[in-house]
């Protein structure tokens, strides 16, 4: 059982309230040679990911649901950077940045190939648990 946190459906509190629960699309990036929000240079071998502040604060660590074929996979990522953001025409990140209102996280490419077995997929559907 669930209970809507705000008028976006998509957001929900677990039946204790002890978890935020979104629903939508997961993306990985790749900014290799870049610094991340927390100030950390971008790694894309750790399972690690970006989320908006309005979900969750750098440096927490959430748990990334995803299904396929009636099976499921999970992967736990600390958030240690911002995003993910619109991209306009040439698929850069649209200026001024503001969220993206399709995909909830976006995952480096480690931890995206362990949640899906490849990065292939590109974007998927995943359940982002929250404390």
């Amino acid at each position: 059982m669930y209970a809507y946190v705000s008028s976006n459906p998509i957001n929900y509190v677990d039946a204790l309230g002890l978890a935020r629960i979104f629903k939508g699309l997961a993306s990985y990036y790749n900014l290799v040679g870049f610094e991340t929000a927390s100030g950390e240079m971008f790694n894309p071998n750790i399972f690690a990911a970006a989320m908006t502040s309005e979900k969750v604060p750098l440096q927490t660590v959430v748990k990334v649901k995803y299904k396929k074929d009636g099976c499921e996979k999970s992967v736990s990522v600390r958030v240690n950077d911002r995003g993910p953001f619109a991209r306009g025409p040439n698929g850069k990140a649209a200026k001024p940045l503001r969220p993206d209102p399709r995909i909830i996280i976006d995952l480096t490419p480690a931890a995206f190939k362990e949640l899906t077995g490849h990065l292939g997929y590109g974007v998927v559907e995943v359940t982002v648990e929250a404390p």
